[in-house]
């Protein structure tokens, strides 16, 4: 099994793990309302906390800023649009070139956003069992009417393992494609090829099994929900969150 967090729970017996997961799932929504505000206040604010619970949650830093490594690429390049395509005209850096100081804030703000953004969503799925995400949701959408809450519930957590599956395999595929000597070959179309296909069959394949596990085990919408009610300690740490927003916003 690959060794990432991104989209894997990883068990633990810290506070957050032990935390309850409809609390959890409010505490991310009052963290993402802050993401509002795009300034260098709550980027710094926001960073701080994201270190702050990870050292709580106990979690292999390695690991998680390895996952991170990943989407580095994906931000150089949302920075170098957002630096060349943005007004430029203000104030240029050098004679010529479409690049402004405002253009190159912009461009910082948004990539430090969405990298702390991708940091909260590794934590909350590093903290929480599909299951509970599960639970959780259908806890939320119970009382509205005409919303299949089971259902919904059902699918994000499908989602999920199915994410993590498909990260899983392909980094299985990739580890067989180098100790084969296949990264040393110079065609890329050949390449994408030997790493695409082998992950397709295997997704495929993972998606019939789990359509026949669920109706071998007679998959029913119409359970009911057996969940316990908040406690008050786990809504108490809410209040954390909530100030920062009331005292900076």
């Amino acid at each position: 099994m690959a060794q990432r967090l991104a989209l894997h729970y990883f068990p633990g017996s810290s506070i957050l793990h032990l935390w309850d997961a409809r609390c959890k799932l409010i505490g991310l929504l009052m963290v993402t309302a802050t993401f509002l505000r795009t300034t260098w206040t709550w980027l710094v604010l926001n960073s701080v906390f994201l270190l702050c619970l990870l050292l709580l949650a106990r979690l292999p830093v390695r690991s998680f800023l390895r996952d991170l490594k990943h989407w580095f690429l994906f931000l150089v390049v949302l920075f170098i649009f957002q630096v060349f395509f943005s007004d430029a005209s203000g104030t240029r850096i050098l004679p010529g070139v479409p690049i402004s100081g405002e253009g190159l804030r912009l461009g910082a703000l948004n990539c430090w956003r969405i990298g702390i953004i991708l940091g909260y969503s590794v934590l909350f799925t590093a903290i929480t069992r599909p299951r509970e995400i599960q639970d959780s949701l259908m806890w939320f959408l119970r009382p509205l009417p005409f919303i299949p809450a089971r259902r919904i519930g059902f699918m994000v957590s499908l989602t999920l393992r199915f994410f993590s599956t498909i990260l899983d395999q392909t980094e299985e595929v990739w580890l067989a494609h180098k100790a084969r000597l296949g990264d040393q070959g110079r065609n890329p179309l050949r390449r994408i090829k030997s790493l695409g296909l082998p992950v397709i069959r295997r997704s495929f394949n993972r998606v019939e099994e789990v359509t026949l596990a669920l109706v071998a085990r007679g998959y029913r919408e119409d359970l009911p929900l057996q969940l316990p009610g908040l406690k008050i300690c786990h809504v108490i740490p809410l209040l954390i969150p909530l100030s920062f927003i009331i005292v900076f916003w």
